[in-house]
């Protein structure tokens, strides 16, 4: 039985929570959500938004990535009908790992954005190197250091501390291949 992305972002919640000894009440406090939120998380009623798992992460120490990986799967081939995948803001960002797992040197991601969204970047826990590849539309990056444009086969490679937000340009999704090391999204 296949399990679906918002069965496994509540089976990995509930398995690090209980594994760390906290209760729905205590998670709820550490995070600002509440408990009946999280509850309907961990039982796969209702999806959460990129903010809300970005506090649940950080409040049970794993990057947002642990609740999408089931490290069970120990392949190296990650098939395109079957990779863990994330859509978030009513379907207008998505993300699907495209490595097997989350404990090699480096994590791999798809990423799309739908015209006319922007994605703010999170402040990593440690330093780290990115790069994107462009594999179609136009994504405008913000950075410290300035802004750049990248169209279909353009990349881009910079310290993760620059980033700023991530913007599609134009009025076609873009999508693109996000390489970060060490693996820490």
């Amino acid at each position: 039985m296949m399990m679906t992305q918002t069965t496994l972002l509540g089976k990995r919640l509930h398995k690090r929570r209980t594994e760390q000894g906290l209760s729905l009440r205590a998670l709820a406090e550490k995070t600002d959500l509440t408990a009946s939120f999280l509850s309907q998380l961990e039982r796969g009623i209702t999806n959460a938004s990129l903010n809300s798992l970005q506090k649940i992460a950080e409040a049970l120490g794993v990057p947002i990535l642990y609740f999408l990986s089931d490290n069970s799967h120990r392949s190296p081939v990650v098939r395109a009908n079957n990779r863990p995948r994330l859509e978030l803001e009513d379907r207008k960002a998505a993300y699907e790992l495209l490595t097997p797992g989350l404990t090699g040197r480096f994590e791999a991601l798809h990423r799309t954005l739908k015209p006319g969204t922007e994605a703010q970047a999170r402040v990593l826990s440690i330093e780290t190197e990115q790069m994107v590849f462009i594999l179609n539309g136009s994504l405008k990056i913000f950075l410290k250091t300035g802004e750049h444009i990248l169209n279909t086969g353009d990349s881009i490679y910079f310290n993760g501390n620059d980033l700023i937000k991530l913007q599609c340009e134009g009025d076609e999704d873009v999508s693109w291949i996000f390489v970060i090391t060490p693996p820490v999204f």
